[in-house]
């Protein structure tokens, strides 16, 4: 035979360089074989120990600030219940303490119109009695009056006032 690739269009399709192939098939595939085990395989394995480490602490962190937020939304809402109650009871405080001045200030009015209305009364009582003192010693001059001229009879104040005080008691002087 002459060259091991005489004859055939493929060298590697010879039979009879088959078990050099061979050979050099098993000493690059250690070689790769030990190189990935060596070099790469170990990359790997440190880059998706990493990539597991990280994503790992990614969820404890997601779920530590999924706690903390939760706490912090019971914390926001037990607040708000607070205020809410907080602002009821301002609130009630407040109208209570509205309704109770404006009772105290109605009782006040209340007071002062009547002391107002007790002193007017007064003094319309006293004015009506000064009135009808005056009505009186009136209605004697102008009987006196209306005597003198209608009659011409002279008439003193003391009978024009008892005429007076007859007539407005409905008897006759």
């Amino acid at each position: 035979m002459g060259h091991p690739t005489s004859g055939t269009p493929m060298p590697q399709l010879n039979p009879g360089v088959f078990s050099m192939q061979l050979f050099w098939l098993a000493i690059t595939f250690g070689l790769l074989l030990v190189l990935m085990a060596k070099v790469a395989l170990p990359r790997l394995s440190r880059i998706l120990d990493a990539r597991s480490s990280r994503i790992d602490g990614d969820i404890a962190a997601a779920k530590a600030a999924r706690a903390s937020a939760e706490e912090l939304q019971a914390a926001v809402q037990k607040q708000l219940t607070d205020a809410k109650a907080s602002a009821a009871a301002t609130l009630k405080a407040v109208q209570e303490s509205v309704s109770t001045e404006a009772k105290q200030r109605e009782s006040e009015l209340v007071q002062k119109l009547t002391a107002e209305t007790a002193s007017a009364e007064a003094r319309i009582n006293a004015a009506k009695s000064a009135a009808l003192a005056n009505v009186r010693s009136v209605a004697a001059e102008v009987a006196q009056a209306a005597a003198s001229k209608l009659l011409n009879v002279s008439v003193s104040e003391a009978d024009a006032q008892a005429a007076v005080a007859a007539t407005a008691q409905g008897g006759r002087a």
